[in-house]
């Protein structure tokens, strides 16, 4: 019990500045939330999710950096990056009820939030602040995608990678090259010759 209550603590001291700061909820609120959230710590490279049946959970992280990626014609691309306070899962997935392409892995050991769909399902019913967040989350992810394609079709390689460097200089320090440099859309070595001329 002393165990239970030590973890219901420490996720309250993690997670209450987050949700208060984007969701502002009241004392009784943010206490059915924190219940429905599950502790979890995973080590540098576990997979937290692989292609298949729609997930049932997502994360939130605490510390720690993931990656999505998909195989590609036996190719590894990465997709997205997932660092501290930010949520990891397969949007389309589960908002479209598809199985998901993506693998999830940690690019270093990760301390996260686990809550299982059907719990997160109940919240969004019975929490009406969370179910905006939720809904300002996946907004927040279409517009992202929105500009990493306008960047695609737009920008050359130097202007995404300076851009990237600007909004996140963490992931360019902890992040192996290769994965950065599909992240990018370009092979490593490309990347490689880029940065040499900045």
């Amino acid at each position: 019990m002393a165990h239970a209550s030590h973890s219901t603590n420490r996720l309250a001291e993690e997670t209450s500045p987050y949700l208060q700061q984007h969701a502002h909820l009241t004392e009784a609120e943010l206490a059915l939330t924190l219940t429905l959230f599950r502790p979890c710590a995973f080590r540098k490279g576990t997979e937290l999710f692989h292609p298949g049946p729609v997930p049932d959970r997502l994360y939130f992280i605490e510390t720690g950096l993931a990656r999505a990626y998909r195989l590609v014609r036996g190719e590894d691309i990465t997709s997205a990056f997932y660092g501290a306070n930010s949520f990891c899962f397969d949007t389309l997935s589960i908002v479209a009820q598809v199985p998901t392409e993506l693998y999830f892995e940690c690019l270093t050991d990760v301390t996260a939030y686990e809550i299982l769909i059907p719990h997160l399902n109940r919240l969004f019913r019975q929490v009406p602040p969370m179910e905006r967040l939720g809904r300002r989350i996946n907004e927040d992810l279409v517009c992202g995608l929105t500009e990493r394609l306008r960047a695609f079709q737009m920008d050359d390689l130097r202007t995404r990678y300076l851009a990237l460097l600007r909004q996140n200089p963490e992931l360019i320090r902890q992040v192996p090259q290769r994965h950065i440099a599909t992240y990018l859309g370009v092979k490593p070595e490309s990347l490689s010759r880029m940065r040499a001329q900045l």
